[in-house]
Formats: structure tokens, C-alpha cells, sequence
């Protein structure tokens, strides 16, 4: 287990040499049961001047809510998105401002078209799409745009905002995106990652540790909550549900992806070596399969309706996660971008 100490110790490393530092291989093996799960610090409350304090207040709450800190690594922005880890992060965020509709898993699809019928669009177009369109568009004007707008959820990483522009109603798809990857690359801020394990339940700990959406909204012993008070006690600076400081995996699969991502994969290990992949693989799901899920493309169920696999693992238990894995492994589902 990481202490906080060792937690400030690597953040003031990372800050003092410019790049990623990181506790390095565990020195037992994981936990089998219970949650496994990623924390992602994003630069709005790393600030180079307070990452040590900020990741040492991230490994208090955590502590606190009797989570373990398997692993820690602390790297700037613009490297984490250099690296291409914020596509990764967000596989689906990334496919649906790029690809727009098509990208859309079925419910999501419904979704949109409902809204581009209330709002009589004129079209739908992907965020990217949308700034080839409109020259005037840049990242941080699309992004203001949306916000202002409103930014209604579709399902599971895809959102739509409805905005006029040269006198056209258009339904932009992850009309945030572009500002949010150019904001790493431009950051001066550090990126926080830890690996992190607990007895309880993935929901439990989205809804009481993680805090709600809005860090003012969120409980001050939450991580948002925290974190947004540290914010706005260093800097005047009001988080917001765009830039809400801190992300926690959305369920045990994308939990498993994002700790073999930041962790596993540069020691060499496989997927199958995560403490979750050793139980699916163990009651016969096949490693290609989960591999075949990383990027979270469209699965096609058994009535072809198509679904996001990360989002409908989203929230479920170990065992209901589990259990709808080794259905979709036995049913030989395929996946469809």
C-alpha cells in the first residue's frame, strides 16, 4: 500500500524533474476481491505549485474512506496527452466527437434523434465536424457554446448540445472535447493516477467517494468535494461539471482497462494478470475477447440492439459485471464501431 507520504514525495519529484513518476511494480500481488479502481486527478486542481499538497489531500480522502493506494504515478498534462492517454482515458468521448452519430450505441442514437426533432436541428454534427464547418468555432468558442447551451446526456460517453450558428440550429456531439484535449496539451498543470482498491462497491464509492457531479455540490469528504474546496482555497477557483477535478472509473471493466493501461501493461503483464481479468479468465473467458472490449465499441446484443460495454458494466456489482461478461463471452458477442 502507498502512504500519503510517498504520494507527496512522488508529486514534488514529478514537479521537480518535468516528468512521470511512478511508485513502480507492486511489491505483493492485488487483492482479489472487492473493487479495483482507478483515480484520476485532472490539472485543474494540479497546478504546479500545489501538486504535492493537492495529491497528498487526494490520498487523505482516500484513506480515509478506507481505500488502498496499490499504485501512484504523476506525470504533467502535456504529456499525458501527448501520449494519447486522454483518448484512451475516454475511448468513447473521443470516437463520438470524431465519428459523430455513427459512433452512437443504439439507445443513444434514440436519444439524439428525439432531441434534433424537439429542437427542429437543421443537422447533427460531430464536435470536430463541427469546427470544420464554422471557422469561427475554436475549441474553448465550441465549448463555451455547448455549455451555455446546455449539455444533455445521451448515454454512456456521448452528450449533444443544441447551438445556432450561421443561422443553423445544429445538434453538436461532445461539443467539450476539443477544448478539453487542447487544454492538457497547453497545461503547464500535472495529471495525477492512482491505482486504488476497496471492499466496497463500485456505486457505492462513485456516489459517496467520488461525489457528486458539481464539486459545490459535492460532500466536503468526498473527493470532488475536497478537491473543490482546495481549489477555491488556493486560488478563487470555482470548480464546475466540465472541469469538476476528479474522475473514478464508471465500473470493474473500465477499472481493469485503466489500471492495466497506466500500470500493468509497462511491466509486461496482460489484462489476464488484473485481479478482475484472473477471475474472468479463470471461469473461461477467453483474453481476446476482453481485449476486444478496450476501446469500447459497440457490442451488438442478442435483439441487435448495439450497446456501449463499459457503460452497461457502469455501476453494476463484481459479480453482476462478471456474470454479464461471461454471458456476452459465451454468446460470442461482436463488437461494431
Amino acid at each position: 500500500m502507498v502512504s500519503g507520504q510517498r504520494v507527496r514525495a512522488l508529486a514534488a519529484e514529478a514537479r521537480r524533474t518535468g516528468s512521470r513518476r511512478d511508485t513502480g511494480p507492486l511489491t505483493a500481488p492485488a487483492p482479489d476481491g472487492g473493487t479495483h479502481f482507478v483515480t484520476l486527478v485532472k490539472p485543474e486542481v494540479l497546478a504546479a505549485d500545489d501538486v504535492a499538497d493537492a495529491m497528498a489531500e487526494t490520498a487523505r480522502v482516500l484513506g480515509e474512506a478506507e481505500t488502498a493506494i496499490l499504485r501512484c504515478a504523476v506525470m504533467p498534462a502535456k504529456d499525458f496527452g501527448r501520449r494519447g492517454h486522454l483518448f484512451l482515458h475516454y475511448p468513447r468521448l473521443h470516437r463520438v466527437a470524431t465519428d459523430g452519430e455513427r459512433a452512437l450505441c443504439s439507445g443513444a442514437r434514440r436519444a439524439l434523434r428525439a432531441l434534433a426533432s424537439s429542437v427542429a436541428a437543421d443537422g447533427v454534427l460531430s464536435a470536430f465536424e463541427a469546427m470544420t464547418f464554422d471557422p469561427d468555432l475554436t475549441p474553448a468558442v465550441l465549448e463555451d457554446r455547448c455549455r451555455v447551451a446546455g449539455v444533455h446526456k445521451l448515454g454512456s460517453g456521448s452528450y449533444a448540445s443544441v447551438i445556432e450558428t450561421d443561422r443553423r440550429r445544429l445538434v453538436v456531439l461532445n461539443g467539450f472535447l476539443p477544448a478539453l484535449y487542447t487544454g492538457y496539451l497547453a497545461s503547464s498543470t500535472f495529471v495525477g493516477i492512482l491505482e486504488c482498491h476497496s471492499r466496497e462497491e463500485i456505486a457505492a464509492l462513485r456516489s459517496g467517494l467520488l461525489g457528486a457531479l458539481h464539486p459545490a455540490e459535492a460532500a466536503p469528504g468526498s473527493l470532488r468535494g475536497a478537491l473543490g474546496a482546495f481549489a477555491r482555497q488556493r486560488h478563487g477557483l470555482s470548480l464546475s461539471e466540465g472541469r469538476n477535478g476528479v474522475h473514478l472509473s464508471a465500473g470493474h471493466l473500465e477499472g481493469m482497462f485503466q489500471a492495466w493501461r497506466y500500470f500493468g501493461a509497462a511491466d509486461g503483464q496482460g489484462i489476464e494478470d488484473t485481479p478482475f481479468g484472473r477471475s474472468l479468465t479463470g471461469s473461461g473467458v477467453q483474453k481476446d475477447f476482453l481485449t476486444g472490449l478496450l476501446s469500447d465499441h459497440n457490442l451488438v446484443t442478442e435483439d441487435g440492439e448495439t450497446v456501449s460495454p463499459h457503460g452497461a458494466t457502469e455501476n453494476l456489482s463484481r459479480g453482476e459485471a462478471a456474470g454479464l461478461l461471461r454471458r456476452w463471452a459465451a454468446e460470442g458477442r461482436n463488437s461494431r464501431s
